[in-house]
């Protein structure tokens, strides 16, 4: 049996960790900008595949509008829309402890968030765009597997 739990995942941006999650099974979102390889087949059939150097990617992520990690981000943003000489990299760092999946990157902050108010709390959704996105999925041993008081032997 498998277990997981969001108390396991971090994420850290220029070091600092990011709190006050949204709601969902969707808060956080790695993913590639491009395709890792992709390929032509020649008019006799023969595939040529051609592997892809762009390793860009995106974090995006949901706070709820009341978490104080969106004010930090938007002095982020307004530090880079000063330009060149205010500029500062973003470092992004995910973490889930538990399964020893990390993800990392260093790029900028694609927009300042949308602001929505409401009759009740609204989300505040971010994306930071990295140049070269890594990513390692782990995988922890089995949870259960019979090695506590022998419940192997009653179930198996």
């Amino acid at each position: 049996m498998r277990a997981y739990s969001f108390q396991n995942t971090v994420v850290y941006i220029n070091g600092v960790e990011i709190t006050g999650w949204a709601e969902g099974d969707d808060v956080i979102s790695i993913k590639r900008s491009a395709d890792s390889a992709s390929h032509k087949v020649g008019a006799d059939g023969n595939m040529m595949i051609s592997i892809s150097a762009d390793k860009s990617g995106e974090f995006s992520f949901k706070l709820q509008q009341t978490s104080s990690s969106n004010k930090f981000l938007l002095d982020l943003v307004s530090r880079m829309e000063g330009g060149a000489q205010t500029f500062v990299p973003v470092d992004v760092l995910f973490q889930d402890n538990f399964r020893n999946d990390l993800g990392t990157g260093k790029g900028y902050i694609k927009k300042p968030t949308d602001v929505t108010r409401g009759a009740q709390g609204n989300g505040a959704d971010w994306t930071v765009v990295v140049e070269k996105l890594d990513l390692l999925l782990g995988d922890p041993a089995m949870i259960g597997s019979g090695a506590v008081g022998g419940v192997a032997g009653v179930f198996g």
